[in-house]
Protein backbone atom coordinates (compact mmCIF):
# COMPACT_ATOMS: atom_id res chain seq x y z
CA UNK A 1 0.00 0.00 0.00
CA UNK A 2 1.51 3.40 -1.07
CA UNK A 3 -0.28 6.19 1.16
CA UNK A 4 -2.03 5.34 4.58
CA UNK A 5 -6.11 4.03 4.88
CA UNK A 6 -6.26 7.43 5.73
CA UNK A 7 -6.39 8.54 1.72
CA UNK A 8 -10.23 8.40 0.52
CA UNK A 9 -10.13 7.52 -3.26
CA UNK A 10 -12.61 9.79 -4.55
CA UNK A 11 -13.84 10.92 -8.08
CA UNK A 12 -15.07 14.29 -8.28
CA UNK A 13 -17.10 15.63 -11.15
CA UNK A 14 -17.13 19.30 -11.62
CA UNK A 15 -20.03 21.37 -12.62
CA UNK A 16 -20.83 22.70 -15.87
CA UNK A 17 -20.50 26.01 -13.82
CA UNK A 18 -17.01 25.35 -13.12
CA UNK A 19 -15.93 23.90 -16.73
CA UNK A 20 -16.80 25.06 -19.81
CA UNK A 21 -20.83 24.54 -20.23
CA UNK A 22 -20.50 22.94 -23.89
CA UNK A 23 -18.09 20.34 -22.99
CA UNK A 24 -18.27 17.25 -20.68
CA UNK A 25 -17.52 17.89 -17.60
CA UNK A 26 -14.16 17.43 -15.93
CA UNK A 27 -13.96 14.60 -13.69
CA UNK A 28 -10.82 14.54 -11.42
CA UNK A 29 -9.54 11.44 -9.31
CA UNK A 30 -7.86 12.29 -5.90
CA UNK A 31 -7.06 11.22 -2.61
CA UNK A 32 -7.93 13.13 0.48
CA UNK A 33 -6.81 12.87 3.78
CA UNK A 34 -8.84 14.36 7.06
CA UNK A 35 -7.17 14.17 10.34
CA UNK A 36 -9.76 12.19 12.23
CA UNK A 37 -9.64 14.34 15.26
CA UNK A 38 -11.53 16.96 12.58
CA UNK A 39 -14.12 14.65 11.80
CA UNK A 40 -16.58 14.78 14.35
CA UNK A 41 -17.22 18.34 13.59
CA UNK A 42 -19.01 19.84 11.60
CA UNK A 43 -17.69 21.91 8.06
CA UNK A 44 -18.73 25.20 9.84
CA UNK A 45 -16.46 24.34 12.54
CA UNK A 46 -13.39 22.75 10.84
CA UNK A 47 -10.41 24.78 11.35
CA UNK A 48 -8.63 23.34 7.83
CA UNK A 49 -5.14 23.32 6.74
CA UNK A 50 -4.78 22.24 3.23
CA UNK A 51 -2.29 21.23 1.46
CA UNK A 52 -2.50 20.36 -2.33
CA UNK A 53 -0.12 18.18 -4.12
CA UNK A 54 0.59 18.88 -8.17
CA UNK A 55 2.56 15.66 -10.08
CA UNK A 56 4.74 16.43 -12.88
CA UNK A 57 5.35 14.47 -16.12
CA UNK A 58 5.40 11.29 -16.64
CA UNK A 59 3.79 10.76 -13.32
CA UNK A 60 0.04 10.96 -11.77
CA UNK A 61 -0.76 11.27 -7.75
CA UNK A 62 1.22 8.42 -7.00
CA UNK A 63 4.50 10.16 -7.30
CA UNK A 64 3.69 11.88 -3.64
CA UNK A 65 4.48 8.30 -1.87
CA UNK A 66 7.56 9.12 -0.21
CA UNK A 67 6.02 12.79 0.72
CA UNK A 68 3.10 11.76 2.26
CA UNK A 69 5.42 8.94 4.42
CA UNK A 70 7.72 11.90 5.14
CA UNK A 71 4.39 14.10 6.67
CA UNK A 72 3.37 10.94 8.75
CA UNK A 73 6.49 10.84 10.41
CA UNK A 74 6.33 14.74 11.18
CA UNK A 75 2.68 14.33 12.51
CA UNK A 76 1.43 16.62 9.88
CA UNK A 77 -1.76 14.13 8.95
CA UNK A 78 -2.73 15.06 12.63
CA UNK A 79 -3.50 18.67 11.21
CA UNK A 80 -3.16 19.07 7.57
CA UNK A 81 -6.03 17.53 5.05
CA UNK A 82 -4.21 16.61 2.22
CA UNK A 83 -5.63 16.35 -1.12
CA UNK A 84 -3.35 14.83 -4.15
CA UNK A 85 -5.03 14.38 -7.59
CA UNK A 86 -4.26 13.28 -10.99
CA UNK A 87 -3.82 16.33 -13.27
CA UNK A 88 -6.67 16.27 -15.43
CA UNK A 89 -5.65 14.54 -18.34
CA UNK A 90 -3.64 12.00 -16.62
CA UNK A 91 -4.00 8.68 -14.33
CA UNK A 92 -7.89 8.51 -14.32
CA UNK A 93 -8.64 12.13 -14.62
CA UNK A 94 -10.24 13.36 -17.73
CA UNK A 95 -10.38 16.16 -19.67
CA UNK A 96 -11.18 16.50 -23.26
CA UNK A 97 -8.83 18.32 -25.19
CA UNK A 98 -9.95 21.63 -26.91
CA UNK A 99 -11.43 21.21 -30.40
CA UNK A 100 -10.02 24.46 -32.07
CA UNK A 101 -6.76 23.70 -32.05
CA UNK A 102 -6.36 26.32 -29.35
CA UNK A 103 -4.86 23.63 -26.44
CA UNK A 104 -6.21 25.94 -24.14
CA UNK A 105 -8.28 23.24 -21.81
CA UNK A 106 -5.01 21.59 -21.17
CA UNK A 107 -3.37 25.41 -20.61
CA UNK A 108 -1.55 25.64 -17.23
CA UNK A 109 -4.38 28.38 -16.82
CA UNK A 110 -7.77 25.70 -17.77
CA UNK A 111 -6.23 22.98 -15.04
CA UNK A 112 -5.17 25.67 -12.38
CA UNK A 113 -9.30 26.48 -12.70
CA UNK A 114 -9.92 22.86 -12.85
CA UNK A 115 -7.56 22.19 -9.60
CA UNK A 116 -9.34 25.38 -7.36
CA UNK A 117 -13.02 23.88 -8.42
CA UNK A 118 -11.94 20.66 -7.05
CA UNK A 119 -11.26 22.67 -3.99
CA UNK A 120 -14.28 24.17 -4.32
CA UNK A 121 -16.11 20.96 -4.27
CA UNK A 122 -14.40 18.89 -1.89
CA UNK A 123 -14.14 22.05 0.99
CA UNK A 124 -16.15 25.14 0.19
CA UNK A 125 -15.94 28.14 -2.49
CA UNK A 126 -13.20 30.32 -0.77
CA UNK A 127 -11.23 28.08 1.09
CA UNK A 128 -7.59 28.92 1.46
CA UNK A 129 -5.05 26.52 1.05
CA UNK A 130 -1.30 25.70 0.18
CA UNK A 131 -0.04 24.34 -3.36
CA UNK A 132 3.20 22.32 -3.61
CA UNK A 133 3.90 21.04 -7.33
CA UNK A 134 6.44 19.39 -9.15
CA UNK A 135 7.56 19.23 -12.51
CA UNK A 136 4.43 20.35 -14.68
CA UNK A 137 2.58 20.31 -11.80
CA UNK A 138 4.51 23.09 -10.49
CA UNK A 139 3.47 25.26 -13.63
CA UNK A 140 0.31 24.22 -12.65
CA UNK A 141 0.78 26.29 -9.52
CA UNK A 142 2.94 29.12 -10.55
CA UNK A 143 -0.07 29.79 -12.80
CA UNK A 144 -2.52 29.04 -9.77
CA UNK A 145 -1.23 31.70 -7.84
CA UNK A 146 -1.02 34.38 -10.40
CA UNK A 147 -4.84 33.41 -10.87
CA UNK A 148 -6.26 33.21 -7.76
CA UNK A 149 -4.46 35.64 -5.49
CA UNK A 150 -6.78 35.31 -3.26
CA UNK A 151 -6.83 32.00 -2.43
CA UNK A 152 -3.39 30.91 -2.38
CA UNK A 153 -1.62 31.19 0.73
CA UNK A 154 2.04 29.93 -0.26
CA UNK A 155 3.51 27.66 -3.76
CA UNK A 156 6.24 25.72 -3.38
CA UNK A 157 7.99 25.06 -6.81
CA UNK A 158 10.07 21.77 -7.23
CA UNK A 159 12.52 21.50 -10.39
CA UNK A 160 11.35 24.04 -12.56
CA UNK A 161 11.76 27.67 -14.07
CA UNK A 162 9.45 29.60 -15.69
CA UNK A 163 8.23 28.11 -19.05
CA UNK A 164 9.30 31.16 -21.15
CA UNK A 165 12.71 30.85 -19.71
CA UNK A 166 13.49 27.12 -20.39
CA UNK A 167 12.82 27.74 -24.04
CA UNK A 168 15.24 30.60 -24.11
CA UNK A 169 17.59 28.29 -22.64
CA UNK A 170 17.41 25.79 -25.19
CA UNK A 171 20.28 27.49 -27.43
CA UNK A 172 23.97 26.16 -28.12
CA UNK A 173 25.18 27.27 -24.83
CA UNK A 174 26.86 24.46 -23.71
CA UNK A 175 26.76 22.48 -26.84
CA UNK A 176 23.53 22.43 -26.67
CA UNK A 177 23.42 20.11 -23.75
CA UNK A 178 20.02 21.86 -22.31
CA UNK A 179 18.65 21.38 -25.61
CA UNK A 180 19.18 17.56 -25.80
CA UNK A 181 18.44 16.91 -22.38
CA UNK A 182 15.02 18.12 -22.99
CA UNK A 183 14.28 17.26 -26.00
CA UNK A 184 10.48 16.11 -24.76
CA UNK A 185 9.83 19.53 -24.70
CA UNK A 186 9.55 19.76 -28.74
CA UNK A 187 8.69 16.01 -29.73
CA UNK A 188 5.64 16.39 -27.42
CA UNK A 189 4.91 19.53 -28.30
CA UNK A 190 4.10 18.42 -32.28
CA UNK A 191 1.24 18.61 -33.79
CA UNK A 192 -1.17 15.50 -33.74
CA UNK A 193 -0.89 12.31 -34.80
CA UNK A 194 2.59 12.11 -34.92
CA UNK A 195 3.98 11.86 -30.98
CA UNK A 196 0.82 9.84 -30.70
CA UNK A 197 1.43 7.56 -33.71
CA UNK A 198 5.39 6.95 -32.38
CA UNK A 199 4.58 6.61 -28.89
CA UNK A 200 1.74 4.67 -29.00
CA UNK A 201 3.72 2.33 -31.26
CA UNK A 202 5.23 1.05 -27.84
CA UNK A 203 4.23 3.06 -24.78
CA UNK A 204 5.26 0.97 -22.25
CA UNK A 205 9.15 1.25 -23.50
CA UNK A 206 9.00 4.89 -23.91
CA UNK A 207 7.59 5.97 -20.45
CA UNK A 208 10.22 3.39 -19.12
CA UNK A 209 13.02 4.49 -20.21
CA UNK A 210 12.07 8.41 -19.48
CA UNK A 211 11.42 7.18 -16.01
CA UNK A 212 14.50 5.23 -15.90
CA UNK A 213 17.07 8.06 -17.51
CA UNK A 214 15.52 10.75 -15.16
CA UNK A 215 15.97 9.04 -11.71
CA UNK A 216 19.11 9.46 -9.88
CA UNK A 217 21.53 6.65 -9.94
CA UNK A 218 20.49 6.06 -5.37
CA UNK A 219 17.18 5.26 -6.94
CA UNK A 220 16.93 3.91 -10.72
CA UNK A 221 15.91 0.77 -10.48
CA UNK A 222 14.55 1.16 -6.65
CA UNK A 223 11.59 3.45 -7.18
CA UNK A 224 8.29 1.78 -6.01
CA UNK A 225 7.32 -0.64 -8.74
CA UNK A 226 3.48 -0.62 -7.72
CA UNK A 227 3.94 3.55 -8.40
CA UNK A 228 6.60 3.16 -11.33
CA UNK A 229 3.74 0.50 -13.36
CA UNK A 230 0.83 2.95 -12.36
CA UNK A 231 3.14 5.43 -14.41
CA UNK A 232 3.58 3.25 -17.32
CA UNK A 233 0.50 1.66 -17.57
CA UNK A 234 -1.78 5.10 -18.01
CA UNK A 235 -0.31 5.58 -21.02
CA UNK A 236 -1.80 2.96 -22.25
CA UNK A 237 -5.25 4.91 -22.65
CA UNK A 238 -5.09 6.69 -25.55
CA UNK A 239 -6.87 9.16 -23.83
CA UNK A 240 -3.62 10.11 -21.08
CA UNK A 241 -1.60 10.03 -24.13
CA UNK A 242 -2.68 12.67 -25.50
CA UNK A 243 -3.72 14.60 -21.99
CA UNK A 244 -0.17 14.61 -21.87
CA UNK A 245 0.87 15.97 -24.88
CA UNK A 246 -1.68 18.46 -25.10
CA UNK A 247 -0.02 19.48 -21.66
CA UNK A 248 3.18 20.33 -23.59
CA UNK A 249 1.46 21.39 -26.54
CA UNK A 250 0.07 23.98 -24.87
CA UNK A 251 3.52 24.74 -22.71
CA UNK A 252 4.50 25.78 -26.23
CA UNK A 253 2.02 28.05 -27.26
CA UNK A 254 -1.23 29.12 -24.94
CA UNK A 255 0.78 29.09 -21.67
CA UNK A 256 3.33 31.47 -23.34
CA UNK A 257 0.76 33.70 -24.41
CA UNK A 258 -0.93 33.92 -21.17
CA UNK A 259 2.96 34.67 -19.65
CA UNK A 260 3.30 37.30 -22.08
CA UNK A 261 0.21 38.58 -20.91
CA UNK A 262 1.20 38.65 -17.35
CA UNK A 263 4.27 40.49 -18.03
CA UNK A 264 3.17 43.20 -19.82
CA UNK A 265 0.42 43.72 -17.08
CA UNK A 266 2.66 43.22 -14.03
CA UNK A 267 1.15 39.93 -12.65
CA UNK A 268 4.08 37.55 -13.45
CA UNK A 269 5.02 38.35 -9.51
CA UNK A 270 2.98 36.26 -6.99
CA UNK A 271 1.86 38.27 -3.87
CA UNK A 272 2.22 34.39 -1.62
CA UNK A 273 5.28 33.26 0.00
CA UNK A 274 7.33 31.12 -2.65
CA UNK A 275 9.50 28.16 -1.61
CA UNK A 276 11.55 26.81 -4.75
CA UNK A 277 13.29 23.18 -4.43
CA UNK A 278 16.03 21.80 -6.57
CA UNK A 279 18.30 19.32 -7.07
CA UNK A 280 21.74 19.67 -7.61
CA UNK A 281 21.50 18.03 -10.93
CA UNK A 282 18.96 20.93 -11.76
CA UNK A 283 21.56 23.32 -10.18
CA UNK A 284 24.05 22.47 -12.57
CA UNK A 285 21.60 23.22 -15.68
CA UNK A 286 20.23 26.30 -14.56
CA UNK A 287 23.06 28.17 -12.62
CA UNK A 288 20.57 31.21 -12.67
CA UNK A 289 17.84 30.00 -10.00
CA UNK A 290 18.18 32.22 -7.20
CA UNK A 291 18.53 34.95 -10.04
CA UNK A 292 15.48 34.33 -11.89
CA UNK A 293 13.08 33.26 -8.84
CA UNK A 294 13.65 36.16 -6.23
CA UNK A 295 12.35 39.01 -8.65
CA UNK A 296 9.04 36.40 -9.01
CA UNK A 297 8.12 37.07 -5.08
CA UNK A 298 6.63 39.83 -3.57
CA UNK A 299 6.33 38.04 -0.17
CA UNK A 300 9.76 36.04 0.80
CA UNK A 301 11.34 34.00 -1.99
CA UNK A 302 13.23 30.87 -0.17
CA UNK A 303 15.10 28.66 -2.92
CA UNK A 304 17.13 25.90 -1.34
CA UNK A 305 18.83 22.67 -3.12
CA UNK A 306 18.20 19.62 -1.65
CA UNK A 307 19.56 15.96 -2.03
CA UNK A 308 22.95 14.68 -3.82
CA UNK A 309 24.58 14.07 -6.55
CA UNK A 310 22.97 10.95 -6.74
CA UNK A 311 19.35 12.37 -6.55
CA UNK A 312 17.51 12.61 -9.78
CA UNK A 313 14.53 14.42 -11.27
CA UNK A 314 12.09 12.89 -9.30
CA UNK A 315 13.13 15.48 -6.34
CA UNK A 316 9.62 14.70 -4.32
CA UNK A 317 10.81 10.69 -4.05
CA UNK A 318 14.29 10.76 -4.19
CA UNK A 319 15.15 13.50 -2.04
CA UNK A 320 11.80 13.55 0.34
CA UNK A 321 13.87 12.88 3.74
CA UNK A 322 15.58 16.44 2.87
CA UNK A 323 12.98 18.32 0.70
CA UNK A 324 9.70 17.53 3.14
CA UNK A 325 10.91 19.04 6.63
CA UNK A 326 12.27 21.95 4.12
CA UNK A 327 8.36 22.06 3.23
CA UNK A 328 7.24 21.95 6.14
CA UNK A 329 8.42 24.14 8.00
CA UNK A 330 7.81 26.62 5.59
CA UNK A 331 4.04 25.80 5.69
CA UNK A 332 3.85 26.02 9.39
CA UNK A 333 5.66 29.41 9.20
CA UNK A 334 2.82 30.37 6.60
CA UNK A 335 -0.21 28.76 8.91
CA UNK A 336 0.43 28.81 12.38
Amino acid sequence: MLFPESFQKLFVTLSTTQSASDRPPVKIFALRHSPSQLSILTPSERPRKVLLLLHGYPQNHTLYYETVQELWKAGMLEQWDVVIPDLPGYGRSTKIPSMDGSHYENSKRAIAADCVALIDTMYSPGQRFIVAGHDRGARVAYRMAKDFRDRILGICLMEIIPTRMMFQKMNSMNNHQLTLNTYHWIFLAQPPTLPETLIGASSDYYFSHTIESWTGPRYRGNLDPIAVASWVEQYRNPAVLTGSLEDYRAGASIDLEHDEEDEKSGKAVVDCPLLILHTREFKAQHKDVVDIWEPLGSNGVIVKQVGDDQVGHFLPIEAAAEAIPELITWMNEIVQ
